[in-house]
């Protein structure tokens, strides 16, 4: 569960483990602020009947009693107690617990709430390069109504949890609540709890509220925020009611509201924090869902822009962070995420998403707040980004963790065909694809606002990069781009999905775009649930590893765009179609960051096999099924008359699909595409939409 900067990750009964050193907890700032919850009733926790956390930030678990033998000597038959706990996060965790009695007659019960608050930071709960994993006995003191964890942090920061209930406790002992209640047949006790975090006194949100009016208001807040999205229908009920509903409730719960705006952390559990690559592609995924994602986004990660040189943390002048973290360890300095700027496409990626959003809302002011940030990344990618200066942006040897800095970050993601890894620095084939895109968007922008002379230099070095990639990356035999240029600026020569980044990113030559396409869609590559990130017929193949043959649905969605932009809808539906198809068979309709990349047999009604430790939510999964809408749809912002052009090509499972309240140039649009026959109608939006063409695919 997670609303705003808190994290709630628990058993399925909703219960914390007490007296053991666990990841579960309830986290704000990266700090484990209560690491210990438990419910006993008569001396044994309940059972799980049900449980229900679909909304993210509310959960629903249905209990029962166990047998007991109470102190009179009576028996207390398991499942005649009903037992229901209900909680939200907003201004700390909020719960409240029903207890009816379900037997002929009057029961005595002991109700006790046992807590505990590690005050962890989570790099010490994730064992992050051997740190210690337990941490000293935090005192408790009695404060009204309950009890106070507390614990002075050697950074200084005086961290405390308040564990409070209503009606109060009939005792407190140590860490636990005791409620002495004797119940009459289908009499119900009901109490509430409230536990709120603070940092040096300061909360997350306002002195705690009545429980109804405080979940009222966190249901209102979900709602506003909604009234503010397009409302995507379709066709498809399956995708109206799952995928589509599921993706904007999850984009809804990773959001930060930060002083810059919104902001879409990366994945829960344990990156529900900001990340500038996975945030940039979030954003960029939602902008015609939501732009002001990208407006938050791109002003919190230029606020975080790199300024000096600083080796531990890898920041340098321009450069977009990694990862930020905001507890003792990163404000100690004792891990780099302070923030960490180990990464090589967050900066192209940030100038080429602020000149997007600047073409989707014609928001001048907004062009002229961050056009200098914009300006300082591209000054990165010439500069320290292009350290030997050969024209391409690379990444060496790293003090940090990460081994390889682009999206794909795990430590075998580039390996040459003997399964060695790669020579760095490494210059990777996406990596240089976003250079290009990042100046040819300033150059239009700049061509637009009468700036001729930088916008004619910046398509110059566009087209230069272009002519070389082409010349350095292309493998003819293969009919596909590398994945990258190695230390000795040799092919790394494995066919992956990053090729595909490339069309999005418009860099491809058209007629060799045609082969990528072929290349991506062949069975080695296209499992029938996506595209694959890595070939199988590569030596280092595995289906089942993060980033060696695995499919990633933000990855897939990507390059559904880019096979739009070359024309090729036939293979872009295909690719939609099998990510929606996956969609649907995940728990919840809910898409997991990756899965396997095991071959899809459809001879059986199976679904893609799990990766275990896939974050679930994860926010450019979610953010997946709306740029998957706009390239079915076509939309293209056209900033120099303000309008948004709508190029459709329905697949035969999609009849129609209707945009309400799209935000582009200071107005809302709303229009249908409907498929009849052989053709396309595109109905609505006035002068605000313009139809390209009429497209469909049978």
């Amino acid at each position: 569960m997670k609303e705003d900067v808190l994290v709630l990750v628990s058993e399925d009964d909703g219960s914390l483990p007490i007296g053991a050193t666990s990841a579960l907890g309830l986290y704000y700032h990266d700090t484990q602020f209560l690491s210990g919850f438990a419910l006993r009733i008569n001396g044994q926790p309940p059972a799980l009947l049900s449980a229900n956390t679909e909304q993210n930030y509310v959960g629903a678990f249905q209990l029962a009693n166990r047998r007991a033998t109470l102190d009179d000597g009576a028996i207390l038959p398991s499942q005649s107690l009903s037992v229901r706990r209900t909680r939200f996060l907003v201004d700390g965790l909020r719960e409240r617990v029903g207890i009816l009695n379900c037997n002929p007659g009057r029961v005595r019960l002991r109700i006790e709430l046992e807590f505990d608050a590690s005050f962890r930071d989570m790099f010490a709960v994730r064992g992050y390069r051997g740190l210690p994993t337990t941490v000293e006995v935090t005192p408790v003191e009695a404060i009204p109504n309950g009890i106070r964890f507390e614990r002075l942090g050697r950074d200084g920061v005086r961290r405390t949890t308040d564990v409070t209930m209503r009606p109060a406790p009939d005792q407190v002992e140590g860490r636990t609540f005791v409620l002495e209640r004797e119940l009459a047949p289908q009499e119900i006790v009901t109490y509430e709890l409230a536990i709120v975090p603070r940092e040096d006194g300061s909360g997350v949100a306002p002195a705690p509220r009545d429980f109804d009016e405080a979940l009222d208001a966190l249901n209102a807040r979900y709602r506003r925020f909604m009234r503010t999205c397009a409302d995507y229908s379709t066709s498809s009920e399956s995708l109206d009611d799952e995928l589509i509903l599921r993706s904007a409730l999850d984009l809804r719960a990773l959001i930060d509201v930060e002083d810059t705006g919104l902001f879409v952390t990366a994945g829960i559990p344990w990156y529900a924090v900001p990340f500038g690559r996975d945030g940039l592609i979030a954003a960029y995924q939602t902008l015609a869902w939501n732009p002001d994602i990208a407006r938050g986004t791109l002003r919190l990660l230029a606020r975080y822009q790199g300024t000096k040189v600083d080796a531990f943390t890898e920041e340098q002048p321009g450069k977009i962070f990694h990862e930020l973290r905001r507890g003792e360890l990163a404000r100690l300095g004792e891990v780099p995420h302070r923030p960490y700027y180990g990464t090589v496409d967050a900066t192209p990626l940030f100038a080429m998403l602020f000149a997007e959003t600047v073409k989707w809302t014609g928001d001048r002011a907004f062009w002229r707040e961050l056009l200098p940030a914009a300006e300082r990344a591209i000054t990165w990618c010439d500069t320290f980004g292009d350290a030997d200066h050969d024209g391409y942006i690379e990444y060496g040897a790293s003090p940090s963790d990460l081994r390889n800095h682009g999206w794909k970050d795990s430590a075998n993601s580039l390996s040459d065909p003997n399964g060695e890894p790669s020579a760095l620095p490494a210059a990777l084939v996406e990596a240089q694809a976003y250079v290009y895109a990042a100046k040819r968007g300033l150059a239009d922008l700049y061509a637009l606002d009468g700036e001729a002379e930088r916008a004619a230099k910046l398509r110059a070095e566009a087209a230069a990069l272009a002519e070389r990639f082409e010349r350095d990356f292309w493998m003819e035999n293969e009919g596909c781009y590398a994945q990258a240029l190695d230390g000795n600026k040799k092919q790394v020569p494995a066919v992956t999905s990053n090729a595909g980044h490339a069309l999005w990113a418009g860099i491809a030559r058209p007629d060799r775009a045609r082969r990528v396409v072929e290349r991506l869609m062949a069975p080695d590559m296209f499992s029938g649930w996506g595209v694959r990130t890595l070939s199988s017929t590569y030596p280092t193949y595995n289906p089942m590893s993060y980033h060696n043959g695995s499919v990633w649905p933000h990855d897939n969605s990507l390059i559904a765009q880019g096979f739009v932009r070359y024309g090729f809808r036939v293979e872009a539906n295909a690719i939609i179609e099998a990510l929606m198809e996956a969609g649907k068979r995940f728990p919840n309709a809910r898409l997991p960051e990756l899965f396997c990349g095991f071959q899809r047999d459809l001879r059986f009604s199976s679904r893609p096999a799990d990766y275990l430790v896939s974050c679930i939510p994860q926010a450019w999964s979610a953010g997946m099924v709306f740029l998957c809408l706009r390239s079915l749809l076509g939309l293209e912002p056209d900033l120099e008359r303000r309008r948004i052009v709508v190029d459709p090509a329905l697949p035969v499972w999609l009849d129609r699909i209707e945009v309400q309240h799209l935000r582009a140039y200071d107005s809302l649009i709303s229009f249908r595409v409907r498929r009849s026959g052989r053709s396309v109608t595109v109905t609505g939006g006035g002068s605000r939409v313009a139809r390209a063409s009429t497209q469909v695919i049978v």
